[in-house]
């Protein structure tokens, strides 16, 4: 008998022993890696009890492990923006603050001339107290004695003016329609904590560091306060000293031992159903010296005669420098909001600055620009004559003097009076730092 016979039509198209027999039920390498679950060997079957398959993790048209970890990585950056963005530690700028409004009023020296504290040369044949050393009583008041060839000086009697903070005195607080007397009581204490940073700290007021004022103002005047700082100009907007008592630590120190007189007051009233206004006006005095690079470039400057004349002598002893008492009227208006005072801000609206004794032409927009006696000066012309209408006996004023408006002849201003407004152009200084002993 024959074997197996092929059909009379022969081998159909995909049947046994075709191409494509077996093409409907094989699957090929790519769908059984996509698998999701995997059907265990016998040997595996009989091992691992009644469970015949695995599952299999995700590969193939699952994700992959690029996409694993991008989409780790944009989970932890999502996660780090929103920790930066509540826990930061700058505050968050609140809207546009209105521009701090300055003015710089100079003042030269009254009839008395430049106020002074000259040290007296000691005598050794005479006893401390007839040498006419002032005592630390009188030096802590800013004043000295008046002795034999001293030249007159600025009296200001012991216990006539508190020192430091001790003169930053609150007035009594009392709640608005919309402040609670805690709310004015802590934006009270925000005008204090600015006043004693920008008037009262030495790293501030010779040149130092300035981020203890900066962390006292409104967001929103961040970018004023920079420029006047890194590009202060005489424009009534930057300049440094609106913001701040400063002096050229090249030019002058603050005498040692010599505390900061402070007189004046603070006040506080609602202008807005969210805003509180405050002002302070205050009168500074400080007692400054010329520092010896100063002294040198002064004496550089001067005729053979004057370079002579700045080691005077009396018995061989040099002659001593005074001490300069500089007095700085700050007349400032704040704003705040209950925000504001919850963040420790505040905003500046206007700042008004009496300067002196200082010349009506100097540039005051960097640092203040107090008038010392030239070295080698005598006593008798540290009190110039009245014809001089205050103008003092170093008195050079800057190369942009006459564009300067000068002092009127017969006006004065004192820079302690604050029921007087403190705007002016330029006046000529009294008051009890202008004052002698001897008027």
């Amino acid at each position: 008998m024959g074997g197996r016979a092929e059909p009379p039509e022969g081998t159909p198209e995909g049947g046994p022993g075709g191409e494509d027999e077996f093409r409907s039920v094989v699957f090929d390498e790519s769908f059984v890696r996509a698998a999701r679950i995997q059907e265990l060997s016998a040997q595996e079957r009989m091992s691992s009890g009644t469970r015949p398959i695995r599952r299999r993790g995700l590969r193939g048209n699952g994700l992959s492990r690029q996409a694993l970890a991008l989409m780790l990585l944009v989970s932890m950056a999502f996660a780090a923006a929103v920790y930066l963005g509540t826990k930061h530690p700058y505050p968050p700028v609140r809207g546009n603050a209105a521009e701090l409004s300055v003015s710089l009023i100079p003042l030269t020296a009254g009839p008395a001339g430049v106020p002074t504290l000259v040290p007296v040369a000691a005598d050794p044949s005479a006893s401390p107290s007839a040498s006419g050393s002032a005592s630390p009583a009188a030096s802590g008041s800013a004043s000295a004695s008046p002795s034999a060839g001293a030249s007159p000086t600025a009296e200001i009697q012991p216990g006539d003016y508190p020192s430091g903070v001790s003169g930053l005195v609150l007035p009594s607080p009392h709640h608005t329609d919309n402040f609670s007397t805690g709310q004015v009581i802590a934006a009270l204490k925000l005008v204090q904590n600015y006043l004693t940073v920008s008037s009262l700290n030495p790293k501030v007021l010779t040149g130092g560091d300035t981020d203890a004022v900066r962390a006292l103002l409104a967001s929103g005047q961040y970018a004023q306060f920079d420029q006047s700082i890194s590009k202060p100009t005489d424009d009534r907007r930057h300049e440094t000293t609106g913001w701040m008592v400063r002096f050229d630590p090249r030019q002058v120190r603050l005498a040692p031992g010599e505390p900061i007189r402070v007189q004046g007051t603070m006040g506080f009233t609602e202008v807005g159903s969210n805003t509180l206004q405050l002002t302070s006006d205050y009168t500074f005095i400080y007692a400054l010296i010329q520092t010896p690079s100063a002294i040198a470039s002064a004496s550089a400057s001067e005729a053979a005669s004057s370079s002579a004349s700045s080691t005077a002598k009396a018995g061989g002893v040099p002659a001593p420098r005074p001490t300069v008492l500089f007095t700085v009227r700050r007349a400032i208006t704040y704003q705040v909001t209950a925000a504001d005072i919850d963040d420790g801000h505040l905003e500046l609206s206007d700042s008004v600055a009496q300067l002196g004794a200082t010349s009506c032409g100097a540039d005051q927009s960097r640092f203040l620009q107090p008038v010392f006696p030239k070295p080698g000066t005598p006593a008798s012309a540290f009190a110039p004559s009245t014809a001089h209408h205050g103008a003092s006996a170093t008195d050079s004023p800057s190369p942009t003097a006459t564009a300067t408006a000068s002092p009127t002849p017969g006006t004065g201003t004192d820079p302690f009076d604050q029921s007087l407004p403190a705007w002016d152009v330029c006046g000529v200084m009294t008051g009890p730092t202008a004052l002698s002993p001897q008027q």
